[in-house]
């Protein structure tokens, strides 16, 4: 099984990022293990006797030779010289953001207006509470930068990348299935206004497809376009789905759940149902802010993780304070 398979199903899958930001103190090692042989060879009171008598006399004339104290002051100065070496090559395995970090990354929302989005099995209709859940977005984005893209036969750039989040929900209120002549959805008219948006980014970026529907042709040109990207797709069910445990008679079926996973996956994303709460928000929001934080972005420096290692030399170091505690070589 992968490792890095296993540390995700345990909840660590942060530390497949595990690596030392100075490993170059790690080297600081071979002359401390040296310089502790070096000690403790010295301090052998028997070594000069072996030269001159047999081992076998030597343990005769021994007291106590199997009998030594756990911590002695060298031990105690070979496990200090280890941590404080280890805290020196600063241990790390996620970044943080800073104050002179600017997201630059993208929402693009392309909304499906085509008429099956005006069923009621979300009451008014599918649409209207698709037009609510990105105003729920976008209060909790605030002015991170956001376009939007509504199709149906046709695809069309509603709104180019803005931070002006009232601007886009003055587009949404108007917005209506009988906006666009040809009402059979064809997802994949969109991949021409999303490419064209996403050239204009610097960063990873999240294309968000709100939807209660696809079809293998779509999925098979997602996967190819999505393939030569470094960008997300996360694919928002809009529909009653069979996990809610209400009944919706004209909600969407698990194969239909089943083949908008799949169109996700093609974006390396993920499939979020629709939630009568805000949960589908949240999980949206956060998916969004993961694929930034996965994405190769140097000004985000890994955080130092080496003072948690003090701890333990605190302790470590107290004990030098022992009545005839010395160490000398």
């Amino acid at each position: 099984m992968n490792p890095i398979a296993v540390m995700q199903e345990l909840g660590l899958g942060y530390l497949s990022d595990f690596h030392f930001i100075r490993p170059l103190w790690l080297l600081s090692l071979i002359p401390l293990f040296l310089f502790y042989r070096f000690v403790v060879a010295k301090d052998d009171s028997l070594t000069k006797w072996r030269g001159v008598m047999s081992d076998k006399m030597i343990r005769h004339l021994s007291i106590d030779e199997t009998q030594q104290r756990m911590f002695t002051p060298k031990r105690l100065f070979a496990v200090f010289a280890v941590v404080s070496t280890l805290v020196m090559a600063g241990p790390a395995w996620k970044k943080q953001a800073t104050e002179f970090f600017v997201d630059e990354s993208v929402l693009i929302i392309a909304l499906d207006v085509s008429s099956s989005m005006q069923s009621t099995d979300l009451q008014p209709s599918r649409l209207l509470r698709a037009k609510q859940k990105i105003n729920a977005l976008l209060d909790q984005r605030g002015d991170a930068k956001t376009a939007l893209v509504v199709y149906s036969g046709t695809a069309h750039i509603a709104m180019p990348i803005t931070k002006d989040r009232q601007m886009i929900r003055h587009f949404l209120d108007v917005l209506d299935t009988d906006l666009l002549p040809d009402k059979a959805p064809q997802q994949s008219s969109t991949l021409k206004p999303l490419a064209s948006l996403l050239k204009q980014t610097t960063t990873a970026s999240t294309v968000l497809l709100l939807t209660d529907k696809t079809d293998s042709d779509a999925v098979n040109q997602f996967k190819s376009f999505f393939s030569e990207q470094q960008h997300q797709l996360l694919v928002w069910a809009i529909a009653e789905n069979p996990d809610s445990g209400l009944p919706a008679a004209n909600g969407l079926s698990s194969q239909q759940l089943q083949q908008l996973q799949q169109l996700a996956d093609t974006g390396h994303g993920r499939m979020v149902p629709f939630t009568h709460n805000g949960d589908d928000v949240d999980t949206v929001i956060n998916n969004i802010e993961n694929n930034l934080f996965a994405s190769d972005d140097s000004a985000q420096p890994w955080h130092d993780e080496g003072y948690w290692l003090l701890f333990v030399l605190l302790p470590l170091q107290a004990l030098w304070f022992r009545r005839g505690w010395t160490m000398q070589w």
